[in-house]
């Protein structure tokens, strides 16, 4: 009883983080990339993020990856902070907040179908699928129409690269619980990190970036939203994000792209006396009944996330 009371309560506090501080992560990114270049600063977040967590493996007892390991965790840390996120920075110089907002809630959507191929799952329950409706148009309803008149003006190959992107990062997540894992998730997720953040510095130099603009072009709100990304936005989230993906169905887990948006603008109006209206809290609204049909779609579901993952002890692997 108090270990089923524990993990409940683990999983809240992770749903907690990823929605709160997931929610600020997209606005810390904005303000890093109007002043460093993209690739690089996300490398180089992760470099330092996975440095951190290897000091916290150190300290737990002396880490042992296998090669089939390392090399697994290395090809989803590619896809996920790479392909997914250091993307993502990229195409934040040429999309608008709103939109990118839109192209991230269709999330779940990615997450149900990839389930479907690669755990041969059943198609999710009629209440899911209305609930990701619901929450996608919610969301749409929440950006409004206030940067429809910047679609004339913006690229749509930065947008597009924006949903090849989410799905990468669907695919990934999901493909991490059917490659060969290291039992210690702070191992796994410090070769993901530490891969990602390689292989952004790669692209970075490819595409010409400079370190040197990396250090003298950063000013002191870049430097606090790095800083932010390190510690909350990556150590911390992180590991949060990998205990629901492998505890919480998929699409309750990516119900987070739903409520991010919602957290980032009730925070501005705390914190910068930002304007909320009715058609917000209508949105808002929106946006809860579509997590709450996900998550009651989802309640009788015994997916695969529920039997094994990241951070399972009794987890049987290939070596």
């Amino acid at each position: 009883m108090y270990s089923m009371k524990t993990k409940s309560i683990k999983i809240l506090l992770s749903f907690l983080a990823v929605y709160f501080i997931w929610g600020s992560t997209y606005l810390a990114i904005r303000v890093i990339v109007t002043d460093v270049p993209p690739f690089l600063s996300m490398g180089s977040r992760f470099l330092i993020s996975a440095a951190i967590i290897f000091c916290i493996v150190l300290f737990k007892g002396k880490p042992k990856i296998t090669k089939k390991e390392f090399w697994s965790a290395s090809l989803v840390g590619v896809m996920m902070f790479t392909m997914g996120v250091g993307v993502v920075a990229w195409a934040e110089q040429f999309v608008p907040s709103g939109i990118t907002s839109v192209l991230v809630a269709l999330l779940p959507l990615w997450f149900i179908i990839f389930d479907m191929i690669l755990n041969k799952k059943a198609a999710p329950k009629l209440l899911s699928w209305l609930g990701i409706v619901i929450g996608f148009l919610g969301i749409v309803l929440l950006v409004g129409f206030k940067d429809q008149a910047n679609l004339k003006h913006i690229a749509y190959f930065p947008m597009i690269i924006m949903v090849v992107s989410s799905m990468c990062w669907a695919f990934a997540s999901l493909l991490s619980l059917k490659l060969p894992r290291n039992k210690n998730g702070f191992m796994n997720l410090c070769v993901q990190l530490f891969a990602g953040g390689m292989a952004n510095i790669a692209v970075g130099f490819i595409r010409g970036e400079s370190a040197t603009d990396l250090v003298t072009d950063m000013g002191s709100h870049s430097l606090i939203a790095f800083i932010y990304l390190i510690t909350f936005g990556s150590v911390l989230v992180l590991y949060a994000y990998n205990y629901l993906i492998e505890n919480v169905n998929p699409s309750m887990v990516a119900t987070y792209s739903y409520v991010n948006p919602v957290v980032a603008l009730f925070l501005g109006w705390i914190l910068l006396n930002e304007e909320i209206n009715i058609q917000i809290i209508f949105a808002s609204a929106l946006i809860l009944i579509g997590v709450i049909f996900i998550k009651k779609g989802d309640a009788t579901g015994k997916g695969s996330f529920r039997k094994k993952g990241l951070f399972s002890r009794k987890l049987k692997h290939s070596a």
